[in-house]
């Protein structure tokens, strides 16, 4: 109740300074009654009930129509002022990527190949990207002999970014590197939300993916993708000890951890992402995470977004006024059957909700319940109209529907244009947003995300012309 308060408020409050002129009219009127039956003081009753209307009296029937007046003066302009306490759910184009990080802490992360280590260095790399990762939901996972869930699926990246500065291999229970539990724990956490796709960031240096294989090809048979991120240097370093010394095997040699990409290269095609070893700048999950900034929508599960439309609750008094005008007739309430009875009947249900909410209202509905198709018809606010669209997969409708000209459309309009497949248009787009709102970081993201994206694109297509011609000289 006290949260209804305190969003209460009127989205057109100057309609209430009519309040005052609704209390004189029907002061007039009343001191005009008691002008009029001021016969009273000079004729004989008898007589004043044959010489005047209504017998010259102020009847109780008067007094109930004044009321009325009141109440219905009041109503009605209350009623106009739109009285809200209710937020009503926008759509909005927003990411909503599932993105589940899984940090190796076996022993070998301790070498220093890496400076100072290869833990410390793939805690930066992870915090740099949260610090990046301004929407979607991420978790993390903790594994080495066994995984362990840290940070559930949350849209808080500075709680996953506070656990994770506390995560070492010296914290776990028994050592490993069980890539397959990691990633079965993975999908389980993306299931358990809800989400029927999403990312897997593998961040380790495991040598043996044999064992995992298998575990990658189903996640990416349930539309998850496996990215890796290795750590370390082909050349590898000693493992340190907290007592002193290196670690050694069991015949007594000296463990040398190296990383090997080829194999780790091989785990992420399994799992139908890519791999990419750990660099100083942002290129390597820039590259890792490509497909999650221009594909931001694909498939997340929908998130209730509060914007500042409010539901107006103004035409609930509506029904009391109905009442207060059929009462202001003799025969007011025949009247109101008659037109009930006389009103033409729809060829489909009639809906009662279509007389308190406009097209934009039930379209918001159909839109939470999951029918775009619907919403898609309803709505006539074209950011609506878009959103619906880019549900239901028709991105270039999407992109097409007329919208006002701020950064945030021509965010949306380049997400749509992405999504289906018209690149340079969509950094057309970007670059619209960018120029009306050069710090627009989603826009800015997005844009260099896709850039990348078209000179890999150019690179590969030029090997593939070399390659071509190679075969033909031969």
């Amino acid at each position: 109740m006290s949260a209804l308060l305190h969003n209460f408020h009127f989205l057109r409050p100057y309609w209430l300074w009519l309040l005052p002129v609704v209390v004189l009219l029907v002061t007039m009127w009343h001191y005009r009654q008691r002008r009029r039956c001021g016969w009273e003081k000079v004729c004989d009753p008898q007589l004043l009930k044959h010489l005047l209307m209504g017998g010259g009296t102020a009847s109780g029937s008067n007094r109930l129509a004044r009321w009325l007046v009141v109440a219905g003066g009041v109503l009605a302009i209350v009623a106009m002022a739109g009285p809200v306490w209710h937020k009503r759910p926008q759509p909005l184009f927003k990411q909503q990527s599932a993105l589940v990080i899984m940090l190796d802490l076996s022993q070998s992360m301790l070498a220093a190949d890496l400076k100072p280590s290869r833990v410390v260095q793939a805690r930066l790399k992870i915090i740099d990207l949260l610090r990046q990762r301004h929407e979607g939901e991420t978790a993390l996972i903790a594994f080495a002999a066994e995984p362990f869930t840290v940070v559930p699926l949350s849209d808080d990246t500075n709680t996953v970014i506070s656990m994770l500065e506390s995560l070492r291999p010296q914290l776990m229970p028994a050592q490993g590197c069980d890539l397959a539990s990691a990633i079965a724990m993975g999908r389980q956490l993306l299931r358990q939300a809800g989400r029927s796709n999403g990312t897997l960031l593998l961040v380790t240096d495991a040598e043996e993916v044999d064992s995992a294989l298998a575990a990658a090809r189903a996640a990416h048979a349930d539309g998850i993708s496996v990215a890796v991120l290795g750590v370390g240097t082909p050349q590898g370093a000693p493992v340190p000890q907290a007592q002193g010394g290196f670690l050694k095997d069991s015949s007594g040699q000296m463990v040398l951890p190296r990383l090997r990409p080829q194999r780790l290269g091989k785990l992420a095609a399994a799992g139908g992402g890519r791999y990419h070893t750990i660099t100083i700048d942002d290129s390597d999950f820039n590259y890792l995470l490509a497909d999650m900034s221009t594909h931001a929508l694909s498939g997340g599960s929908k998130v209730r977004l509060y914007s500042d439309q409010w539901r107006e609750e103004g035409p609930w008094l509506l029904l009391p006024l109905v009442l207060i005008a059929a009462l202001a007739f003799r025969r007011g309430w025949l009247l109101v059957v008659c037109l009930l009875l006389w009103m033409p009947q729809p060829a489909r249900a009639f809906e009662l909700e279509q007389l308190w909410h406009n097209d934009n209202q039930r379209g918001m509905t159909a839109f939470e319940h999951g029918d775009y198709a619907r919403a898609e018809q309803l709505f006539n606010d074209p950011r609506w109209k878009a959103a619906a669209q880019y549900r239901r997969g028709h991105f270039t409708a999407a992109a097409q529907t007329k919208q006002q000209q701020s950064a945030d459309d021509w965010y949306n309009k380049g997400t749509a244009l992405a999504k289906a497949g018209q690149y340079q248009q969509a950094l057309a787009a970007y670059k619209q947003a960018l120029k009306l709102n050069p710090h627009h970081e989603d826009a800015l993201y997005n844009k260099k995300a896709i850039e990348d994206f078209l000179r890999r694109q150019q690179k590969q297509q030029k090997q593939q012309k070399q390659q071509k011609q190679q075969k033909q000289q031969k």
